[in-house]
């Protein structure tokens, strides 16, 4: 009798997991667990090839979530036609009393940042980490509060609520003069909200914190006629649309049966008509934040580039710090007669050793003030 192979998990389980979904017992009342991702993969850069992702760990009991353990993050690349995901452990980056952070499609933004939308009831917040930052660690990220960006919060009241009760969808930001994102607006929103009833919606800000402006689209269609259940999981596609003429391609799912289906349409979206001197500005806007982002690349550059020089530099100090002690136990010659020298010109073996050693102290903290400003200079032009 032939039997469907079945399809290896695309996070894999940690060797705690594995066995407790291969437990009989566990698996005779069809509890497991599921490592589910809704957010796709974030490349380190377009072709890179590695990235990371971001996984909802679950603990399910039939088909009902029985258990939740927060979000995970895990380094993915591609290996040969296939994507690898790499786990370091059982430990999520983000508890399950936290938002999920990066349950909902990122936004990679021309800031440098990574933004993350994670729901938590019936509320959406947000966390941001640096692009070129480790996701594993906790200390890489921040956190919109109701007094900005934060590195920490202690309770969830503290944080700043966004984009209302919207679930599933695209975070994006396109370009000013795309012809497609209103006027100043360029974030955007493309997706389905809390409540279950298959309504797509869009939404625009002029900045990543909101406020957005909502617009109801329509009904998600139906793949099954009557017979479609509740549709979800509504992505925009950049690839196959055609934002100058108001043409998105979008697809979504519908879970009238075990499985579901996926479906993939055009929706026409009328264009707003702009003035000649708002075509300009938008044109403006555009170049200047290019020119921004250029600069953030080439802050970002040289940031790295003085990191990865700070172990050499230590290297030279310590080869520095090595020399003058050698200098210091190698032996003093004998002073010179009196009537050779002015007095004024000997010094005391003692007084020798504080000064080579105060002087090498001197160099050693000359030349890593040296680098802290170097740094710190271009930290702040990379702000700037």
């Amino acid at each position: 009798m032939y039997k469907e192979a079945l399809v290896p998990e695309f996070v894999p389980f940690t060797a705690s997991e594995h066995k407790f979904c291969t437990d009989e017992e566990n698996k005779k009342e069809n509890r497991r667990y599921c490592c589910w991702n809704f957010g796709g993969i974030i490349e380190d850069k377009p072709g890179s090839g590695t990235g990371w992702v971001f996984f909802d760990k679950l603990q399910t009991h039939g088909g009902m979530v029985e258990k939740g353990f927060g979000m995970g993050v895990a380094r993915v690349k591609l290996d040969g036609k296939f994507v690898k995901v790499e786990r370091d452990g059982d430990d999520m980056i983000f508890g399950d009393e936290e938002p999920r952070f990066g349950s909902i499609s990122p936004l990679i933004d021309t800031d440098g940042f990574v933004y993350l939308l994670g729901s938590k009831d019936m509320a959406n917040y947000m966390a941001r980490v640096p692009l070129n930052a480790d996701f594993r660690s906790r200390a890489s990220y921040s956190f919109l509060t109701k007094s900005g960006w934060e590195a920490t919060y202690s309770k969830l009241d503290d944080l700043e609520p966004v984009l209302g009760d919207q679930a599933q969808g695209s975070l994006f930001k396109l370009p000013y003069n795309s012809g497609f994102a209103p006027f100043k607006k360029p974030y955007m929103w493309l997706g389905v909200n809390k409540w279950m009833d298959s309504k797509m919606w869009i939404a625009c800000a002029e900045k990543i914190e909101g406020p957005w402006q909502y617009e109801f689209l329509g009904m998600a269609p139906e793949l099954m006629g009557s017979n479609s259940g509740h549709r979800y999981c509504l992505y925009p596609h950049f690839w196959g649309s055609n934002l100058a003429e108001g043409k998105l391609l979008i697809s979504w799912s519908d879970d009238a049966q075990m499985g579901g289906k996926v479906g993939c349409a055009y929706i026409d979206i009328k264009m707003e008509q702009l003035s000649a001197e708002q075509a300009q500005e938008l044109q403006q806007l555009q170049e200047q934040e290019e020119r921004h982002s250029k600069a953030q690349s080439v802050a970002a550059a040289e940031i790295q580039q003085s990191v990865q020089q700070l172990p050499q530099d230590f290297a030279a100090l310590s080869m520095q710090s090595g020399s003058a002690q050698h200098a210091q136990s190698a032996p003093i010659p004998e002073p010179a007669p009196v009537s050779a020298a002015p007095a004024q010109d000997f010094t005391p073996q003692n007084e020798t050793q504080e000064q080579s050693e105060d002087t090498a102290k001197h160099e050693k903290h000359r030349h890593l003030h040296a680098l802290k400003s170097k740094l710190k200079g271009i930290v702040h032009e990379h702000k700037h």
